[in-house]
């Protein structure tokens, strides 16, 4: 069924006719309008002249440029820009807006190659710690947001298993919920499992940008470790962008993404994608083999891990009005299925126990610039969450890695009913909300301002359906929290700027609690639990170009960061709730350089180095829940820890033909509690400066590539590609803890991948060839779970793009 779905979409669509740009009026004399590289995005302070007069202008950060005072005559523009072709275009009288759009020397590359930093100026000049992802150049391959992220410096993404499972983002050694995610600017942190880092195609993402340490107000998040931000493909104007994959595991995604702007400003965007996988891929355990406890080593397919998910996107709206710059309807539906192959742990398997959910989120988007004052801008974002999850479990059965009942509770009372983790049928909605505005002014060329408030709201509620009057579960729990964030910005010059910032977090949460803490408790042994929270943070941000090709980056930020909901309540199925988690605050310090130099206009050289250090106090980390009878995890806090690292990355391309990158990331995070309980006469902890446990310290990634033009034909390339991840061995638990002969390692590890690539047609068709793992390597992520084995995939790809 969703075949034919993705295949009338593609269709449908298909019959839109791409038109050109339209003109909207303003004052006599006047000609403005917005500088746009060929993809859509504005491009910052390029300079614009006026042919035959001596006088010119510069447009702003966002690309916008005006001229006052023209002559009634026919004008020529003169457009010189660093990166892109220079060209002229003639104004005619009575034109008041002219958009612009830049081409680029050279044709780009559609490859797997992850830049460092953005290429245009934009991205450049900021004066945050950041990285950021051409995600336009991952297009055809088979990534999803998730795995893109993994070959940016300090990332790691780790697995709980193969397509669609639980992933855990780490960056700089911060981890879930310090770390936050955004589209567009907007919180992803309501959006439900079937939307999710892990399962986003990359071809949604025009560019994809990591925040290191601090973070920029107009986020508007308790971001404590860092924030990545998702742009879309929302600036282009009229594309399609169709594909189709299949791969090992029985694997297939597809996915189409859809741009409209008419004439009258009318604005409709599409995204649709599908994902699905048996994710039966080899695995190597110890598992029992009969009821007598018998455990032997084997090799088996993961047997109970099928995946799938459905999602479509709509937006509809209009721009360019004189109440709005853009204004945008739309609504998110989507829904998920997930098998639920084992625990935290390799150890607890399973083999019916099944996880589902849906997503219905309606939305709108208000964007006006210049706001009954020049220089005055203002963006509105709103959702909520209708959708519900579930989570099935009412087998009383353990199962082993060969798909084996070596257990069945049943079989001597055929009425008891259990489970393989903990007996449920639990059908439960977490319905969010968030109200996000963001008020901006820039006062002149020197002093900027920008005010954001970011508020959202949880609630859960649910019930058993194996057990209805359970009085727990018919208890919502909810969490209030609002962001309030308030920066400015000084641009000494072209060379210097520096942004000071402060932000304050309120929280109140409420959960139904069994506080007297009884086995089988009575309605009365339930009580309300309420925790209130109230902090300020801030910092700065500040960069310097020593030359054109060398910059300077420092931030520093007193950041804070709120137990989540999952945090706090748990996510039903790999994490328990800790109601008693403390808010944890860092100290985060980011010095960086970046040097990228050009020699003899073909050879291009990208290095970017950078010192971090962090100082948190209640950190919050996982751990294996104690008294569990089942391996699930819990967050708990850990009072202090610091965080000393370095990362470098280089990159080298020779023309449009050759590229080789590397980077490279150590991060010594060490436990700073020397008594657990606070007091010396309890004697210094036995993991006093011990580096913390279950977390990659050293790690780092390298790819090259060689693209072959005009092989078959005039507009068609081949492009070769090779990428290679390696990881560090550490330790699962702390290392001063148990025998060092028989502690669990997760061992070194090497993943080599290579790819074949192949464009024509001036890069609307696309075939990619994708090999992953190449050797078939054990890998291995969190309490030593195992990721897929060698996977084939190949991808077809169809895009057609008219720039406005």
């Amino acid at each position: 069924m969703y075949r034919h779905l993705f295949t009338s979409l593609v269709l449908i669509i298909s019959l839109y006719c791409f038109t050109p740009g339209s003109v909207i009026a303003q004052q006599p004399g006047t000609l403005s309008g917005t500088v746009r590289d060929h993809n859509g995005q504005p491009v910052p302070k390029v300079t614009i002249l006026l042919k035959g007069a001596k006088r010119g202008t510069t447009a702003d950060e966002k690309g916008h440029y005006q001229f006052t005072g023209l002559p009634g005559e026919k004008i020529t523009l003169q457009i010189n820009a660093v990166g892109y072709a220079p060209f002229s275009i003639v104004v005619t009288p009575g034109t008041l807006q002219q958009d612009l759009v830049l081409r680029p020397h050279t044709q780009h590359i559609k490859e797997v190659n992850v830049e460092a930093m953005s290429e245009t100026r934009k991205a450049a000049r900021q004066a945050y710690q950041v990285t950021a992802i051409d995600a336009v150049k991952l297009h055809n391959t088979t990534l999803d947001i998730a795995h893109a992220l993994s070959y940016v410096p300090g990332v790691r993404v780790r697995e709980s298993g193969g397509l669609g499972s639980n992933i855990d983002f780490s960056l700089n050694g911060f981890s879930g919920n310090q770390v936050k995610f955004f589209i567009d600017g907007i919180p992803m942190d309501n959006f439900g499992s079937s939307f999710g880092i892990n399962n986003i195609p990359i071809n949604l993402a025009e560019r994809i940008e990591v925040y290191k340490g601090a973070v920029p107000v107009t986020l508007g998040a308790d971001a404590l470790g860092g924030a990545v931000n998702i742009v879309t493909n929302s600036q282009r104007t009229n594309y399609l962008d169709a594909s189709y994959s299949f791969g090992s595991f029985n694997t297939h995604k597809s996915s189409v993404n859809f741009g409209l702007h008419t004439k009258s400003g009318f604005v409709l965007q599409v995204n649709a994608y599908q994902n699905y996988s048996d994710n039966n891929y080899w695995i190597e355990s110890e598992t029992p083999v009969d009821r007598f406890g018998t455990v032997e080593k084997v090799r088996a397919r993961r047997f109970h891990d099928r995946y799938h998910n459905e999602m479509l996107i709509l937006g509809v709206g209009v721009r360019k009005k004189k109440w709005a710059d853009q204004l945008m309807l739309g609504v998110n539906l989507g829904k998920s299925e997930s098998q639920l192959q084992n625990g935290a742990t390799m150890e607890d398997v399973y083999g019916q126990r099944l996880a589902k959910g849906n997503i219905l989120i309606p939305s709108l988007k208000y964007i006006k610039k210049d706001l009954g004052l020049k220089g005055l801008s203002l963006t509105v974002n709103a959702n909520y969450n209708l959708g519900n999850e579930q989570t099935i479990d009412t087998v009383f059965k353990e199962y082993n890695w060969l798909g084996e009942v070596v257990k069945d509770h049943t079989a001597n009372d055929p009425t008891r009913k259990g489970g393989e983790r903990s007996r449920m049928n639990y059908r439960y909605k977490d319905n969010n909300g968030m109200f996000s505005g963001n008020l901006s002014y820039r006062i002149n060329d020197h002093h900027s301002v920008v005010l954001n408030n970011t508020y959202t709201t949880f609630r859960r509620t649910g019930e058993d359906l194996l057990n209805e009057s359970d009085v727990y579960l018919e208890r919502p729990r909810t969490v209030r929290k609002n962001v309030i964030g308030l920066a400015y910005r000084f641009d000494y010059s072209d060379k210097w700027n520096i942004t000071a910032f402060a932000k304050n977090y309120r929280q109140f949460s409420r959960s139904f609690l069994n506080v007297k803490g009884k086995d089988n408790p009575q309605r009365e042994d339930y009580d309300w639990r309420e925790n209130s929270f109230s902090a300020t943070g801030y910092g700065m941000a500040s960069t310097y170009f020593l030359k054109s090709d060398l910059q300077l980056r420092a931030s520093y930020e007193h950041g804070i960061r709120v137990p989540g909901s999952s945090e706090l309540f748990g996510n039903v199925n790999t994490l328990t709730g800790n109601i008693d988690l403390k808010p944890e605050s860092s100290e985060n310090i980011n010095l960086g350089v970046i040097y990228s130099p050009t020699f003899n206009k073909v050879h291009r050289l990208i290095i970017d180095a950078g010192i971090l250090y962090r100082y948190s106090k209640d950190f919050i980390r996982p751990s294996l829940a104690k008294g569990s009878a089942y391996t699930i995890q819990q967050m708990v806090n850990l009072r202090d820890v610091d965080n000393k690292g370095v990362e470098a990355s280089v990159q080298y391309a020779y023309k449009n033909k050759l590229r080789v990158g590397a980077n490279f990331s150590y991060q010594h995070l060490i436990n700073q509690t020397k008594y657990e309980d606070g007091k010396a006469a309890s004697g210094v902890s036995l993991v006093y400066k011990d580096r913390l446990p279950n977390i990659p310290y050293m790690f780092g990634n390298a790819d090259a590539s060689y693209t072959f033009h005009q092989l078959f034909g005039k507009k068609d390339f081949l492009t070769l590609n090779y990428t290679l991840q390696y990881v560090h061995a550490y330790f699962e638990g702390w290392p001063s803890l148990g025998e060092e002969e028989t502690k669990i390692t997760i061992p070194t590890q090497w993943n080599h991948g290579a790819s074949l690539l192949y464009s024509f047609g001036g890069g609307k068709y696309n075939v990619n060839f994708e090999c992953l793992n190449l050797t078939d390597a054990l890998l291995y992520d969190h309490f030593k779970l195992q990721k897929a084995s060698r996977a084939f995939n190949i991808k077809l790809r169809y895009f057609l793009f008219h720039q406005k």
